[in-house]
């Protein structure tokens, strides 16, 4: 039972490794204020909402403070189509207080893993040192290949059809339907259309496959050389 006890500690570090990556790759590129710049040159987009980069750029620091919790509010006076405005409607303003609800979610879920990701590896290291690294890497790349699989899924569902994906995302975390914009009146669709999301989904997904991937090669090699090591050991 003890024996078992320990295999769970492992593979609940590998579990909250994994969560706690992907989060972070998450929130490290969500908040990058250049992509946005690099987006919106490329797209073109204040032009196409006919107002300033300098406006554009005051509305998107408007939702970003908001999210970090540097502003209570979204609030923000910009100048489209020659006229000062609020840069936000009530229906977004709501959407904002859902996302930011959503946003603090995933923090809290990066903090639980990041404790019971060192709470594991601690119990281990007291309990089965010697042991530790080989049931780490064993756990991780088992948690990995299911993983992998999963985010191998989401990936080709997003080639084929990234907007069923984008809504079936929307539809599982929101239980409004605040987040159906209108781009006849509502600002934010037309800040972020949907190639805008598929860029910013293609950057997380690429961090975080890169080191989700030098995590699983190591994990790995050490396997494969502590299998080896034991393989030499019976032989001689």
């Amino acid at each position: 039972m003890k024996q078992k006890g320990f295999a769970l500690s492992a593979y609940a570090a590998a579990v909250s490794a994994i969560l706690f990556l992907l989060v972070t790759c998450i929130d490290i590129h969500c908040f990058n204020r250049s992509f946005y710049e690099r987006e919106y040159a490329s797209l073109k987009t204040a032009e196409d909402l006919n107002m300033s980069h300098r406006d554009l750029m005051k509305a998107t620091d408007a939702l970003l403070d908001y999210l970090q919790g540097k502003q209570e509010h979204i609030a923000a006076v910009i100048e489209v189509n020659g006229f000062e405005r609020e840069a936000f409607n009530e229906r977004e303003t709501q959407h904002m207080v859902d996302v930011l609800g959503l946003y603090r979610f995933a923090l809290k879920l990066r903090l639980v893993s990041g404790i019971v990701l060192v709470a594991s590896i601690a119990l281990l290291w007291w309990k089965k040192r010697s042991q530790l690294w080989e049931m780490l890497s064993v756990a991780y790349s088992q948690c990995a290949l299911g993983f992998l699989l999963f985010v191998g899924f989401l990936a080709i569902w997003a080639t084929v059809d990234f907007t069923s994906l984008w809504e079936s995302f929307h539809r599982l975390f929101f239980t409004n339907e605040l987040w159906l914009l209108n781009p006849h009146t509502d600002l934010m669709i037309n800040m972020f259309p949907e190639v805008f999301f598929f860029h910013m989904v293609l950057r997380i997904t690429i961090s975080f496959v890169v080191c989700f991937g030098l995590l699983w090669a190591a994990a790995f090699c050490y396997g494969h050389r502590f299998a080896l090591r034991q393989r030499l050991r019976r032989e001689s």
